[in-house]
Order: C-alpha cells, then structure tokens, then sequence
C-alpha cells in the first residue's frame, strides 16, 4: 500500500523515491533488495494488486529498474458493474433514492474512465454487516460479473474494512471491489492539479486506506531485524519489533507520512490566511460560488470574467480554487472566487482534508449557490449542498440563489416565473449569458445589505479614504464642507472599524452642537426673566410654542 502512495507522491513530485527499489517497504536483507526474483514478485504483484484497488481507472506503474511495466490495464476501458442499497426509512422528502444515486455513481465511474456495463440494489432494513448485502445478491453480482466481463465491482456506499475482505473472498481475487469513497477519491487524485491540491487528496487517501492495509504482505512470514529506509536526503534506520508483521512496518510508515502531510497543508492554510489578511487589508467583498459538481459554477465565472477555468461536462472539474475580480456598476470590485463542488454522500475525510480550500467560503461576503435547475433531483441537491454548508459553519453568511441552466429547462418560462416570486433567487445560464445583468445587480444589493452604514467626515488630508469608501461600498451622499468631505455609506465591516475615528468625530460635532444649542436657549430664558417676565409667562410661552410647533407638524 504505502509503495503506492510514495510512488504517487513521486510522481507529483512531492517525494524524492527514485525507483521501486528505493521505497522503504520494499522487502530488503542487509539493507539491500531481497535477492530471491520469486520474493520480488510477490511483493510487485501485491503492489500491483492493491494499486488496481487505489487506482480504479486506466494508469501505469514504473518498474525497479526505471522502465515502465506493461500497462495494467488493457486499452479498452475498464468494465465495472454498480450496486446500491436503499434503507427503507432512509430517503427523506428530497433525498436520493436508489436508483437516482446509482445513476449519478455511474457518472462518477464514467469520470473516473470506467465503463458501465450494469447495475442492481437492494432493499433493506438494515445493512448486513459481514457482506453489506444479502448472500442472494452477492450471488447475482457474482453471475452479472461471469455474463458481462466486468473486472470491478463499485459499492454506491462506503464499505468497512471488514465488509471489502469478505466480499473479496466471496466474487473471488479476479475481481476488484471499490466503494463510491474510494472511486471520488480517485476522481481527485486523477484532477487535482496544484500541489495544494494534491496534498489535500493524498491525505484523504492514506486516512481512508489506513484502516484496508489488511491486503498486503499476506505472503511474508512474521518477522524480526532491521532494514535501511532512505529518506530526506539520509540513511535512516527503520527497526522491526521481534515478531512484527510487514503490515505493522507500513501502517507506522503511512501514520508518519499522513504527519507529514497534515503539516504540509498546515503551511498552505497558513499561507492562505496571510494571503486573506492582505486582501482583507484593502477591503473588497468576495463572493464565493458553491454548490453541486457540475452546476456550472465555472463556466459562469468564465463567462464573468474570462477567467479560462476548466469547464466541462464531468463531476468535479475543479479541485483548486480560482479567484477572478470583476466589476460592479459604478466601478465597485468585487472578487469572484469558484470552489471545489459538493455532492452526496461525500467523504468525510476528503471535507477534513479540504478544509484549506474551503476557508475561502468562510471568508465570503456573500455566497452564491449555483443550482442546475435543469437536473431532475435539484431539490436533493440543494438540500446535499446546504448539509456541508451547515457541517462548514458558513450556513449564516448571506446567499443568492442562482438558478442556472435555465435555457436548458423544458419549460424556461415557468422556471423563471417561480423565480420571480422569491426574493433571494435569479435565474440565469452561463454558458449563454442570459441573465446576468440581473445576477450582478442582485449581488450588489445582497453586498450592500450585507454592509454597515457609516456617516463620517473625511478631512481634505485623507482623500484616499474617499476613493476607498467609493470604490468598496455604496455612496449614498457626499457633501464638500470646509475640513473635508461628509459622507453617508455603506462599506465592509473592516473599513468601518477604520473610519471608527472619522465617525466619532461627526457625532462629537453633533454633541457639541446640541450643547451650543442648549446654551443659547438658557441665555434667551435668562434675558426674558431681567425683562420683567415672570416664569409662569414663561412656562405659557413654552407651551404656545409646543403647540404651534405639533400643528405646523401635522400640517406637514
């Protein structure tokens, strides 16, 4: 398992493994590869055997000595067979049923560049927790898998460690089992294309395979001693306890290796919070694009904004965050950013590994879900999206629903009037642009809504004050006095805790004005009283102008 994963690595160019022979796990004496050709093979074909487990689509491994190895995979596509299992108080009002769930897990095959060649479910009251599923249905996968020629089977849920090695022991070594985690963690590891990104994945793999490590090394006896592990430029001593299994030499060096890469995205998540506190120095809303795989959250930031992102007709297309800046009307910036997809029944370790990526969500002024209102199960879409929205604690930050596809609707006109009636909703496609003037200018109310009200006095001295106040927020007035430039705005939080002074002043102005005003009418009352006035008249004298004062209001 753990040869895999290094060779990956070295292949995305995040370790320094120069061959097969040089990974700490191969079998070694004296430090030296086993010298018996019947040990090596064993241990390639176990390599080879858990890697078609990892890897479900078509790919190639380099050999020991720098050549590559046949593929093992043939030039057709992979055939695989699909199996789902519906709980009977499962499905909720807008969930996925069976079936529904069965056809999106062969479009994620089909990503993955398998072929399809059939499906079945089941229902049940509750799993079984040997097989997942009946003994009679394991039977009819066994007979499908003879008539179809399919050479992997994929499981619509996450199957335990347990369930994989029974399964595998009843359809037989001949086939491979996967399950829907491990399939979208292949999708990822096939598309991830940052090293941010492929960090993220790799660690998604090793915690999922951790606890499956239980197929390798089933030929070796247990055994004792040391051998040399190359790592880091050094010679490193890798020592195994009288009567440890090779299994518990490679799951101490997976748990190592996930330490290495937990600590590796916890430097890109602190670099990404240094990149936000810059940008959040100069005060311009984001707003974050979210929702389902294949919403057509990128080709609406292609059409905003050129951004040349990868768009097409497959699940998770994008991986890696893309931030594009885009102007509002009156030349207010705002920055757009794509996210990642979500979907159902999505890991939570790739959640957990994401979650470098997906801060930039927490960091939104505004959320924009982007829905495929063409695609029959939306509703369970939206609900799957909203699910991870709440499990990243950003459910709260103001959102636009945008209802995208609409042109390829069957009735576009009822979907737009269903729009209409909801406040928080517009329609739109962005692959024809329809609607987007629209989408913009509900995003500049959402942002103002989402802003504070400020009334401040900027002197004359801080003019760039005035160009950031016009530039980030909304201007509602603009008066020029004689110290500077009174204004009434609405701007993002950080740029009102900055222009705290500014406002303070405009009210101490207030106060002062209001004292003046005080004194001046106890200076009146005082001249009255050395007039010869009596403080009866006076207090009559108060009243008639009360009431003048309340009917000239009401007059008003």
């Amino acid at each position: 398992m753990l040869s895999v994963l290094l060779a990956r690595a070295r292949q995305n160019g995040t370790d320094g493994w120069e061959s097969w022979d040089d990974a700490p796990d191969t079998p070694r004496v004296n430090g030296t590869p086993a010298a018996t050709a019947a040990a090596v093979d064993d241990w390639r074909g176990d390599v080879q055997s858990l890697a078609a487990s990892l890897r479900v689509g078509q790919s190639s491994f380099g050999s020991s000595d720098g050549s590559d190895w046949d593929s093992y995979y043939d030039e057709e596509k992979e055939r695989c067979f699909l199996v789902g299992v519906q709980l009977k108080q499962q499905r909720s009002k807008h969930g996925y049923g069976v079936q529904e769930s069965i056809e999106e897990l062969g479009r994620l095959a089909d990503t993955a560049g398998l072929e399809v060649v059939g499906s079945t479910y089941q229902m049940l009251d509750e799993v079984n927790p040997r097989t997942y599923i009946g003994s009679g249905k394991v039977q009819e996968i066994m007979s499908a898998v003879a008539n179809t020629g399919a050479t992997t089977v994929i499981f619509d849920d996450e199957l335990s460690p347990g369930q994989l090695r029974n399964l595998e022991k009843a359809l037989g070594e001949s086939v491979r089992l996967c399950d829907r985690t491990a399939l979208i963690l292949d999708i990822f590891s096939q598309r991830a294309a940052t090293r941010e990104g492929k960090l993220q994945v790799e660690l998604a793999q090793s915690e999922y395979q951790l606890p499956r490590l239980t197929r390798m090394w089933t030929h070796l006896e247990r055994q004792s001693g040391s051998g040399q592990v190359k790592g880091m430029g050094e010679t490193q001593i890798e020592v195994k306890g009288m009567g440890e299994k090779q299994i518990e030499v490679d799951r101490r060096l997976l748990k190592g290796r996930m330490a290495r890469l937990r600590r590796d995205i916890e430097e890109v998540r602190t670099h990404r919070r240094t990149y936000r506190d810059r940008r959040a120095a100069a005060p311009i809303p984001v707003v974050a694009l979210v929702g389902y795989t294949n919403a057509g959250k990128s080709t609406l930031l292609n059409t905003l904004t050129n951004a040349g992102v990868l768009a097409e007709d497959k699940l998770f297309a994008t991986l890696d965050p893309t931030t594009r800046r885009v102007e509002l009307a009156g030349g207010k910036a705002v920055l757009f950013t794509d996210t990642v997809g979500f979907i159902q029944k999505l890991p939570t370790q790739l959640v957990a590994a994401f979650r470098a990526t997906l801060e930039e969500i927490q960091d939104a002024s505004l959320l924009l879900h982007v829905v495929d209102v063409s695609h029959p199960n939306a509703p369970a879409q939206i609900d799957a999206v909203n699910r991870v929205l709440e499990e990243l604690g950003v459910q709260n930050i103001p959102t636009l629903n945008v209802w995208n596809k609409v042109d390829a609707c069957a009735d576009p006109a009822v979907i737009r009037a269903v729009a209409a009636r909801r406040e928080q909703t517009v329609c739109i496609s962005g692959l024809t642009g329809e609607g987007l003037e629209e989408l913009l200018e509900k995003v500049s109310g959402k942002l103002q809504d989402s802003m504070v009200s400020v009334h401040v006095l900027v002197p004359y001295s801080q003019g760039e004050l005035v160009d950031e106040i016009h530039r980030t927020g909304v201007v509602a007035s603009a008066e020029f006095g004689g110290t500077g430039v009174e204004l009434r705005a609405h701007v993002p939080l950080s740029l009102a805790q900055r222009l705290q002074p500014l406002r303070a002043q405009t009210a101490a102005a207030a106060e002062a004005a209001a004292a003046n005003g005080a004194a001046d009418d106890d200076e009146d009352e005082e001249s009255l009283l050395d007039d010869g006035w009596s403080e009866e008249e006076l207090a009559l004298l108060e009243e008639e102008e009360a009431a003048a004062a309340a009917a000239a209001a009401g007059e008003r």
